[in-house]
């Protein structure tokens, strides 16, 4: 079918009563059975039946051609659409590769390697929440070690962005020689709270925060506290339940600056301790004197 170039639509009916179509009309009548009035009728309407077909051409025409543009659309959104689906499993697909960072060409490791705390440790300082100091000394590293390599290839269910998913079972586990911090030695409170700074720092702890527990452990380690007897004892038993008081009272809103050390909790904790070791030592002599008194017999 040709293609109709014109729109017929508003095309108007030709003028055959004029002096254009007289010659028409006369042969159209010499027959003398039409009339002049006649043969204008017969001729319109032999036009409008034209018309009409034209314009339903033109319809036809108009339509068709704007299916093939809608075809045409839909066929440029769905490639589109593939398009950007494959982008995005492209994009998904690079973010899920392991990814490994730059080095400094010219940078050695460490004098020192810090000790590396359990899982389950890190779990709960990322979680901002209390845990024992016992965890970041030299012993809690080495035991959070040979539990992970007893336990590399145990796994537990875990539920993760509402999925279910594998996690060591390390990571939820505590270690079994924990010694609570009131019980540890100087030096496991001092190597403790270096690898304790260390990992609130590599956890994103605030930085006010760090830096208010690097200055609560200066101001124990110069408190004169530590000329007078038993005085350790007495600062790592003060340490010990500052710190978890910090984290209760915080975790209720009532945060203060564990910096700050209150002489007066101080004094009362040093009581508290020297009145332990007057009992350590009755106890001692009153097993000595038993002992003693069963050799004689």
């Amino acid at each position: 079918m040709l293609r109709i170039d014109q729109d017929p639509t508003n095309v108007p009916c030709l003028d055959f009563a004029g002096a254009a179509y007289t010659a028409v009309r006369q042969i159209m009548s010499n027959n003398g059975q039409i009339n002049n009035e006649q043969a204008i009728e017969q001729l319109t309407t032999a036009w409008n039946q034209t018309h009409t077909q034209e314009v339903k051409a033109w319809n036809q025409q108009v339509q068709a051609d704007l299916e093939v543009q809608q075809e045409q659309i839909r066929l440029a959104q769905e490639d589109e659409t593939k398009e950007h689906l494959k982008e995005d499993k492209s994009r998904e697909q690079e973010k899920r590769k392991p990814k490994v960072n730059d080095f400094d060409k010219a940078k050695m490791v460490a004098d020192h390697v810090m000790p590396c705390p359990s899982q389950f440790t890190i779990g709960k300082l990322k979680s901002f929440n209390f845990v024992e100091l016992w965890y970041f000394t030299d012993e809690g590293c080495a035991e959070a070690q040979d539990m992970s390599k007893a336990q590399s290839d145990r796994y537990s269910l875990t539920k993760v962005n509402d999925l279910i998913a594998l996690k060591p079972v390390a990571s939820f586990k505590a270690l079994r020689n924990i010694v609570p911090d009131a019980d540890l030695t100087w030096r496991q409170m001092n190597i403790g709270k270096n690898t304790l700074l260390w990992c609130m720092d590599q956890c994103d702890w605030p930085q006010k925060h760090v830096q208010s527990f690097a200055h609560f452990y200066f101001n124990i380690e110069i408190e004169p506290m530590h000329s007078q007897p038993n005085g350790k004892r007495v600062l790592i038993a003060n340490q010990a339940k500052v710190r978890r008081q910090w984290h209760d009272d915080l975790a209720r809103g009532q945060g203060f600056n564990i910096a700050l050390i209150n002489q007066k909790l101080l004094s009362t904790i040093a009581e508290e301790v020297w009145d332990s070791v007057r009992l350590e030592a009755i106890k001692k002599v009153s097993k000595t004197l038993s002992f003693s008194s069963l050799n004689t017999f």
